[in-house]
């Protein structure tokens, strides 16, 4: 590369070429047409099929049940015009025969206007434990059983004959019954319609099964005789459902208006048990994802003919639905549904060698196109990986980047340069300032502006004789430990460190990036400040070294923020009256012997958190009036528990015993306070607080 290309190549050149290797690759979009091309035809071809199908299941169930509407229909006619053939052993003998032709069907039956008796031929169901008015278990031989309601005085007799041939009896059971056909919903169904008219699903109280009743009314002389229907069951119907299996999953079941199974090939599935109570299932209590969608897209008008992918899963299926005949008089539907691999398995694999093979050759180019593209943003993902050190300031080592492409040598120059600019500019501006502008992107000129900020002020005890008694080597390592612990303790809680002044630290929170917890994060800066000392004097004196100790002052005010100076240095500080008063805090502690003073704004913003005693009413030199000055103890919440300077129960008291005696010291009640500060430091007789306030106090009282 380097012989050819003397004065390198240019990025644009070599994407063009890296990409231009997808040429070879046009096999996907022709492989991509031919798929398309065979899936419109696969959807067309499986649902011809589906139509097929579901016309001749639907065509199979209504020779199924339309014999027997005509059949019940044609015995009212007869019954219209021969009333007294209708309590005969002939007319019993036409109801057997209609069972025995008809195997869907579980029962026939008469009902009586004038006396409410009532005739049954029934089908006694395969299996069956329990039947009659007994409830116990049928002859083992047993086929059919007559059922007849009649009269007998007084009383209304049900009478069971349990049979295995119309002729042939095996056992009669007989029960004191209320039952009366003119109050049941076929015979009032009948007479409402005064023509033939098919039920809604019951459930068969006789056998728990569900089931269909067909009825016609009978008239002689334009005077209502009686009803007569038959009982369709539909365990035989699903019988018939799974017998025209569609495909390796597809089934087809009749759903009434409500979306109600009437017939399942597995009815079990489509019955809900509740105890004694038995219902059918809704097609949404089915659990199939795909019968759910095809009922939904349906009843959204949708169509008859569906083709859409299972929600869960994304699989492909085809519904079908077909409307019942009106012969029929109901507003039930015939639905067919499989998935479509079911149908056209062959013709989608086919789709899938071709797109295998076609994703085999992407695959492939893909692979081309990745070591391309590699070779020719290594170099660049590198630049971008060193523009993230220089933007959290890790700047040591200098840019080692070689490329053979002449725009990106011009980057890796620019960006070495920006990389020497900026630690140059780190020896003028303190690390975290320029780390915090390079990460809010906001411009670096001089001026400032007023913003409401906290900012702190520490200092060293006792530094003066400790520079006394310590070399001066140990004296700066000490020094610069101590600086360091409380910068690390200041960076961690977003603090912004403005100066060292010999071994006093200043900073402040707020700026430059805005925090609306400004005062809080400088009280929890103080206390982990206060403890991570704490640690560094353990090993200290570990060491044998003498332990230190520092002040803190905290202040919250609006003051002026921004960059002062010349042209050739500039500093980020903050100014104004806010600045004296956290200075003047932080000597406060001398007064008080507590490490900790905080102003009441500090207080007024962060006091639900912290655990604060005050203190005193103070003056600040060239500022009228007074304020109120606090110690800040400890922190409260479950940060403060994280971050282990949550209030103690001693704490706690102590700021119990402050409150009342500090409230009458400020009312002015002198013996009151002497006592109250003698009981606080009773309880706590290390209390620096209460010893001063006692001796002033005690002075006060003298005089």
């Amino acid at each position: 590369m380097q012989r050819l290309f003397p004065n390198g190549i240019s990025l644009r050149k070599g994407v063009t070429f890296s990409f231009g290797t997808l040429i070879f690759l046009i096999v996907a979009i022709v492989a991509t047409s031919i798929y398309r091309v065979n899936s419109r035809l696969t959807i067309k071809t499986a649902h011809d099929l589906l139509d097929s199908t579901s016309e001749t299941i639907l065509s199979d169930v209504a020779a199924g049940l339309l014999p027997i509407a005509r059949a019940v229909n044609a015995s009212a006619t007869l019954g219209s015009s021969h009333p007294e053939a209708m309590r005969r052993l002939e007319f019993q003998r036409y109801f057997f025969r209609l069972l025995e032709l008809n195997p869907q069907v579980y029962s026939v039956y008469v009902g009586f206007e004038r006396d409410g008796d009532h005739f049954q031929l029934i089908r006694l169901p395969d299996g069956i434990e329990h039947f009659g008015p007994n409830d116990a278990r049928p002859p083992v031989d047993a086929l059919y059983v007559r059922r007849q309601v009649s009269r007998r005085g007084a009383t209304r007799v049900d009478r069971y004959e349990y049979l295995s041939d119309l002729d042939t009896v095996l056992k009669t059971e007989e029960s004191v019954s209320r039952f009366d056909p003119r109050e049941q919903p076929f015979y009032k169904a009948a007479w409402e319609k005064d023509d033939l008219v098919t039920s809604d699903v019951t459930i068969f109280g006789s056998s728990g099964r569900p089931g269909i009743s067909i009825s016609a009314p009978i008239t002689v002389g334009g005077k209502r005789f009686g009803v007569i229907a038959a009982d369709i069951a539909l365990d035989n119907l699903s019988l018939f459902l799974s017998s025209h299996q569609i495909g390796e999953r597809g089934v087809t079941m009749i759903l009434d208006e409500k979306n109600q199974v009437v017939a399942h090939p597995d009815m079990d599935k489509a019955l809900r048990i509740d105890g004694k109570n038995v219902r059918l299932s809704s097609a949404d209590e089915l659990g199939n994802p795909a019968l759910k969608e095809a009922v939904r897209r349906y009843r959204a008008g949708e169509g008859s003919r569906l083709a859409f992918d299972e929600p869960a899963t994304g699989t492909p299926w085809l519904a079908s639905f077909h409307a019942f005949p009106p012969a029929l008089g109901k507003d039930w539907m015939i639905l067919t549904l499989a998935p479509q691999e079911d149908f056209v398995g062959e013709l989608q694999r086919t789709n899938q060698i071709l797109l295998a093979l076609s994703a085999a050759l992407l695959l492939l180019g893909l692979v081309l196109v990745a070591f391309l593209s590699r070779f020719l943003t290594r170099p660049i993902a590198a630049v971008i990986e060193e523009t993230v050190k220089i933007k959290a300031l890790e700047l040591k080592d200098d840019l080692a980047i070689r490329s053979h492409i002449r725009e990106i040598r011009q980057l890796v120059d620019a960006t070495q340069a920006m990389k020497s600019t900026i630690r140059a500019f780190t020896t003028f501006v303190p690390r975290t300032l320029v780390q915090q502008l390079l990460s809010s992107g906001l411009a670096l000129e001089v001026g400032g502006h007023s913003r409401y900020l906290t900012i702190m002020f520490t200092d060293m005890d006792g530094f003066s004789a400790l520079a006394e008694t310590t070399p001066t080597r140990e004296l700066m390592s000490r020094v610069s430990v101590h600086l360091d612990t409380v910068t690390r303790v200041i960076d961690a809680h977003h603090g912004t460190l403005d100066k060292y002044i010999g071994d006093a630290v200043m900073a402040f929170w707020g700026a430059p990036m805005p925090d609306d917890d400004h005062a809080y994060h400088a009280c929890l800066t103080a206390l982990k400040a206060q403890q991570a000392m704490c640690a560094v004097n353990e090993a200290w004196i570990r060491e044998g070294k003498q332990p230190t100790s520092f002040r803190i002052g905290l202040h919250t005010d609006a003051v002026l923020v921004g960059n002062i100076g010349s042209a050739e240095r500039l500093s980020y500080t903050v100014m104004g009256d806010g600045v004296n008063i956290a200075a003047h805090l932080e000597t406060l502690n001398k007064r008080y012997g507590t490490r900790i003073c905080v102003s009441h704004s500090v207080f007024r913003e962060a006091g639900e958190r912290m655990l604060m005693r005050p203190l005193d009413h103070v003056s600040v030199k060239g500022r009228r009036g007074e304020l109120i000055v606090y110690e800040l103890l400890a922190a409260i919440g479950p940060e403060a528990e994280a971050a282990g300077v949550n209030a103690t129960a001693e704490q706690r008291h102590l700021v119990q015993l402050t409150l009342p005696a500090f409230a009458a010291w400020q009312a002015g009640r002198q013996d009151e306070a002497l006592a109250l500060y003698r009981a606080l430091l009773d309880a706590f007789p290390q209390d620096a607080v209460a010893k001063y306030f006692v001796a002033r106090a005690e002075k006060s009282s003298a005089i």
